[in-house]
């Protein structure tokens, strides 16, 4: 990197970036293995979800049922 003469701005040539990002990269890959079990958690993270959603699902359904069958029961009781 190297300042401007008037000291305003820099310059950041790609090297500078690409140093940057493999810095950066051994960071994080560094953080990642110093994680127990991370692909374990992320599993079970998914498999509560996904119960979770199938949960809301059936309420949802349950409800659309029960507003559709209201629809049908106010319509009949309106004639």
């Amino acid at each position: 990197m190297s300042d401007d003469t008037n000291g305003t701005s820099v310059r950041i040539s790609m090297r500078d970036v690409y140093l940057e990002v493999q810095r950066q990269g051994k960071i994080l890959e560094r953080i990642a293995n110093s994680l127990p079990d991370t692909d374990e958690k992320v599993e079970d993270h998914e498999q509560r979800l996904r119960r979770l959603e199938q949960k809301v699902g059936w309420v949802f359904g349950g409800l659309g049922l029960l507003s559709a069958l209201l629809g049908v029961v106010s319509i009949s009781l309106g004639q």
